[in-house]
């Protein structure tokens, strides 16, 4: 479990830094994370969604509120993605057509939030709501389930991971 959000954030930012700076071709983007959320915009989200949020994410989110690029061209929701727009219509349509994946998965649509969405391909990320048999599980779609993180802790930490491979990747490349 986290427990400095503050330290996760920055490891996370140092590591991205570190990727663009080897990424000569500047292929993905990168951007630093958005302010921290305020109460008042997490009670909005969480009015608007009839339920509250998932306590770990919302924690991230009272850090950062969102972050755009957060793994390769993934976006991570902040407030106003949680509230709709194009981010959010982006996901939900991806999730629209994974119904056989559901299925399989022991899932339904109506436990499942997005908060993170691919600008360019068909990743998308989700995390089970209240209503879950396992709420607060993230859970990654491309077509089909990629991978499970048991809360958003794990999540965050294993992006970081995935990042740290693609530095390592470009550094090979050299």
């Amino acid at each position: 479990m986290i427990e400095d959000w503050k330290k996760e954030i920055v490891v996370m930012v140092y590591v991205k830094q570190v990727l663009h700076d080897e990424d000569k071709s500047y292929f993905w983007p990168w951007h630093l994370p958005e302010v921290a959320a305020t109460g008042a915009q997490l009670e909005e989200v969480e009015k608007h969604l009839g339920h509250a949020l998932d306590l770990r994410y919302r924690l991230f989110l009272q850090h950062a509120n969102g972050w755009q690029g957060f793994y390769q061209d993934v976006d991570l929701f902040g407030t106003s993605d949680l509230l709709g727009g194009g981010k959010m219509a982006r996901a939900l349509m991806f999730l629209d057509t994974i119904d056989d994946v559901l299925r399989e998965s022991n899932l339904s649509k109506d436990e499942l939030l997005p908060i993170a969405v691919s600008n360019t391909d068909i990743d998308f990320f989700v995390i089970t709501r209240p209503n879950s048999v396992s709420p607060g599980m993230v859970i990654w779609f491309a077509g089909g389930e990629i991978e499970r993180f048991s809360s958003f802790d794990e999540y965050f930490l294993c992006m970081v991971d995935h990042n740290r491979h693609m530095l390592t990747l470009a550094k090979q490349e050299e």
